[in-house]
C-alpha cells in the first residue's frame, strides 16, 4: 500500500530478483541472478520465474547452472516471447517448458548490462558496458536476430526506453 507505506502481500522466489514483466496471458516472469559467494543473504543459482498474476502462485520455476548470471527479463511486442541476459541473449517463448539450449545472440566479447525490446518493432537493444570504464555500446538487432546498428553510448551503459 503506497498510501501507507506498508507491504500488504509478496511472492517468494529466488535470491535478487532483477526485473518483472506481464506477458500476454497475465503471467508475472521475473529472473534472480542468485546473489554472489559470501553474500549474507545467500547464494544459489540464477532461475527465471513464472507466476500467475491474479492467483499469485509460481507455476513455474526454470533453474540456470551455478555459475550463471540471470538478469533483465524483458518482453517482445506481442508479450508472447521473453527475452533475458545470461551472459548472452537469449529468447523463448512464454508457453516453453524448457530454457533454450544455446543462446540467441551470443555473450561472447561482450559485457551484456543491460535489455530491453521496442514495444514496437520488437527491436533488440542489447547494452555492452564493455569494461565498466570505457564507453559502452548499444546493438540494436532485428527480431530475427539480424544486427541493424550500434550505438557509442556513456559509461556503464543499463537501460534502454522508447517514446513512441
Amino acid at each position: 500500500d503506497s498510501e501507507k507505506d506498508i507491504v500488504v502481500d509478496s511472492i517468494n522466489v529466488g535470491l535478487q530478483p532483477t526485473s518483472l514483466v506481464l506477458d500476454k496471458n497475465n503471467k508475472l516472469w521475473t529472473i534472480t541472478d542468485g546473489g554472489y559467494k559470501g553474500s549474507p543473504y545467500g547464494f544459489e543459482a540464477p532461475s527465471l520465474w513464472k507466476i500467475d498474476a491474479k492467483s499469485r502462485k509460481v507455476e513455474q520455476v526454470f533453474h540456470f547452472k551455478e555459475g550463471d548470471r540471470g538478469s533483465e527479463v524483458k518482453l517482445n511486442g506481442a508479450k508472447d516471447s521473453l527475452y533475458f541476459i545470461n551472459k548472452g541473449i537469449w529468447r523463448m517463448s512464454i508457453t516453453d517448458e524448457n530454457l533454450p539450449s544455446k543462446a540467441f545472440i551470443s555473450g561472447e566479447n561482450k559485457l551484456f548490462y543491460g535489455l530491453n525490446i521496442d514495444p514496437v518493432d520488437s527491436d533488440i537493444y542489447a547494452i555492452d558496458a564493455i569494461d565498466y570504464v570505457q564507453p559502452g555500446l548499444v546493438y540494436r538487432i532485428s527480431s530475427q536476430g539480424k544486427p541493424i546498428d550500434t550505438m557509442r553510448v556513456g559509461i556503464i551503459p543499463g537501460e534502454a526506453v522508447f517514446s513512441h
